[in-house]
């Protein structure tokens, strides 16, 4: 139950005497409660039943705070500092082979470490000459095992003749782990630490928090005497946002803002105070970046009926916009939409095998590339600009 101080969960031993109480108004003070009785076991059925229910009303509230909310819901939170939860992403790199002549190591040849850590070439070399060659690889395995020390890649996993060596003059370093809870939270309060200005992000909490449909917030201050760079008026600031109505919009900022600040922004609406007084309230919409994208997928036997939904979902989970009416922030202003990242998370569909991501920003051009998100923009993507494809 709610109080002053937060949610107070029932427990069992709570809930018990209660119903019991309750069952004795009922049928008599002198009713059968034992544990051996029907009416007993009921009682005990029902008071373990509420106590579940409880925890998990528990559960949603502490789903709203950065503090004790987990997974999914703990992303959610965080999106106010525009941070989403790091994914895990293979090492890349290069490797030198020493080659005979007309010699050739095709794609996906195999290098490791001493270790076992494998890598896959990502592209084919053909020795016209006898002598070294450099060629892209990358870690069959996601995560920061694959970032390993200059030349510690020395083996060839799959031998033949011609190949003298291969090693890695330089070392992997991009390889990366799923961010855990623990390092998601201590990465948002750094954040929030690094904004330094509380008046800044405590308009960004208010807009995000409390107008429906806004997906991603930056606000900008100029607290200078002079009229800035971008033409923003000294002592002011700019809210440039995704979403949202803008009276709405208006009214939480000025909510928010402190006295003899300017609210600046190409968009302007008349706010009313308690006295009837008119405020002139600004802020900007934020350009939306159309993504498209192809996903080519190598599926296994265990490749569910809606991969293809589940495959589309986490797109748009990634990279923002609406998934079956539901808003989700994506990556967030002004960040980049890198392959890599999109490709990790299409593992966590059951049954694939591979996949590669095409991305395009005019629905034509579709390249494996990284689409650039400017200042002040915003990516976005939806259902109908995806396409699920067999990889072959």
């Amino acid at each position: 139950m709610l109080t002053s101080k937060g949610f107070k969960r029932m427990r069992y031993v709570d809930y018990l005497p209660i119903i019991e109480q309750q069952a004795m108004e009922l049928f008599g003070e002198d009713a059968n409660l034992s544990e051996r009785t029907p009416l007993g076991k009921f009682i005990r059925l029902q008071a373990y039943q509420r106590a579940e229910d409880n925890e998990e009303a528990e559960m949603l509230y502490n789903s709203r705070f950065v503090d004790t909310s987990e997974g999914i819901m703990l992303e959610q939170n965080v999106t106010r500092a525009l941070i989403s939860r790091k994914e895990w992403r293979k090492a890349t790199g290069e490797v030198t082979f020493h080659l005979n002549r007309n010699v050739k190591v095709p794609i996906g040849s195999i290098v490791q470490t001493k270790y076992d850590v494998k890598f896959q070439t990502t592209e084919e070399v053909h020795a016209f000459d006898e002598g070294e060659y450099t060629v892209g690889i990358e870690a069959l395995e996601y995560g920061a095992l694959g970032n390993v020390e200059a030349g510690e890649i020395s083996i060839i996993g799959n031998p033949m003749p011609g190949i003298h060596s291969v090693t890695n003059v330089l070392p992997l370093r991009d390889g990366q782990d799923e961010e855990t809870d623990e390092e998601l939270r201590k990465r948002y309060y750094e954040s929030l630490g690094k904004l330094g200005n509380r008046r800044v992000e405590s308009i960004k909490a208010k807009v995000l928090d409390e107008v429906d449909g806004v997906r991603s917030c930056v606000v900008i201050e100029n607290d200078t005497i002079q009229e800035d760079a971008d033409g923003r008026p000294p002592k002011s600031f700019e809210t440039i946002l995704l979403g949202g109505e803008p009276e709405e919009i208006a009214q939480k900022i000025f909510e928010a803002k402190p006295a003899g600040i300017q609210a600046y922004g190409s968009i302007v609406k008349d706010v009313n105070d308690s006295h009837g007084m008119v405020h002139k309230i600004g802020f900007t919409y934020a350009t939306v970046v159309p993504v498209y994208v192809k996903v080519y997928v190598k599926k296994t036997k265990d490749y569910p009926i809606n991969g293809d939904d589940q495959i589309k979902e986490q797109v748009v989970k990634y990279i923002g916009g609406t998934y079956e009416n539901e808003l989700h922030g994506g990556v967030g202003m002004s960040e980049n939409v890198i392959v890599s990242r999109c490709e990790s998370r299409m593992f966590v569909v059951d049954g694939v095998k591979d996949v590669r991501v095409e991305l395009s920003t005019d629905g034509t051009a579709f390249k494996n590339e990284n689409v650039l998100i400017a200042f002040p923009q915003v990516a976005e993507t939806d259902t109908s600009k995806i396409e699920v494809l067999e990889l072959v």
